[in-house]
């Protein structure tokens, strides 16, 4: 399923130089400019894999531990491009900033114009690098983002693993609201959760799902609802318990199972 027209096509190029400046670092996509950081596997074939990964709500800290996560699994791989990208509104500790709304971090911000901005620059990767698959990796805002992207857009990515996931929107609020008592999470937002999507999801993507025993922030038993769902569903999918609170995205034994899947199956290598 293409996600872009024909005229958007044609006048990629032009309107690509004129947006995106800094074609290593950034896509053009959605009428967007998406920040990325790219990193190369020291040994690729014509058709390496893919890896896209996202970052969470990061509401204290401009974020950039994907970027480190995108170039631990790049340096210790065979055939793999992993790109770190930046959120739409989000920006770095080098003050890149890409375009989009930021949202408040409230459960507010995974919504379909981010989504689809994100899944057209995963498209205009995917388009240059020519990958034999594509992996997403999200962690807790990441992978609500992730979890809803390969509901609506079902054909774009062939594994997705989703970290911390707060994959029920409104339960989440619930729990953050019992453990922060902040007002702005009180209530139910207008929105849709991947646990809502399971049944648009592609029997032919196959969905890990990571979370860590003590997490306060998006508890156990949101993924776990998530992943019931799916397997009602019949979709593909795992479910993984490690150690550890919410912040495990650079976690050994979350690196160690990633670094499983981009390993697996390897094509030869020419």
């Amino acid at each position: 399923m293409r996600l872009v027209g024909l005229a958007f096509i044609l006048c990629l190029p032009l309107i690509s130089h004129a947006q995106c400046d800094d074609q290593k670092n950034e896509v053009w996509a959605a009428e967007a400019c998406t920040k990325v950081r790219t990193y190369h596997s020291p040994r690729q074939s014509t058709h390496p894999r893919l890896m896209v990964v996202l970052h969470g709500d990061a509401p204290f800290h401009p974020p950039d531990y994907h970027y480190q996560l995108a170039e631990i699994l790049a340096s210790n791989s065979d055939n793999l491009i992993a790109v770190g990208m930046l959120r739409p509104g989000y920006s770095d500790p080098d003050g890149r900033t890409s375009d989009g709304a930021k949202g408040d971090a409230i459960g507010d911000n995974y919504d379909a114009p981010r989504v689809r901005q994100i899944a057209e620059a995963i498209e205009q990767l995917r388009d240059k690098y020519q990958p034999s698959n594509v992996i997403l990796v999200g962690h807790s805002g990441g992978a609500a983002i992730t979890g809803n992207l390969i509901a609506t857009y079902p054909d774009l990515v062939d594994e997705a693993v989703l970290v911390s996931c707060p994959c029920n929107i409104n339960q989440w609020r619930t729990d953050m609201f019992q453990l922060t008592g902040k007002s702005f999470f009180k209530g139910d937002l207008d929105v849709i959760s991947p646990v809502d999507q399971v049944n648009d999801v592609s029997t032919n993507t196959h969905i890990t799902l990571i979370t860590g025993k003590e997490d306060p922030v998006a508890r156990p038993t949101l993924s776990h609802e998530y992943f019931e769902a799916l397997q009602k569903a019949d979709k593909s999918a795992e479910l993984i318990t490690v150690d550890g609170g919410h912040e495990i995205f650079l976690s050994p034994p979350v690196i160690r199972q990633l670094l499983h899947i981009t390993n697996e199956k390897q094509s030869e290598l020419r």
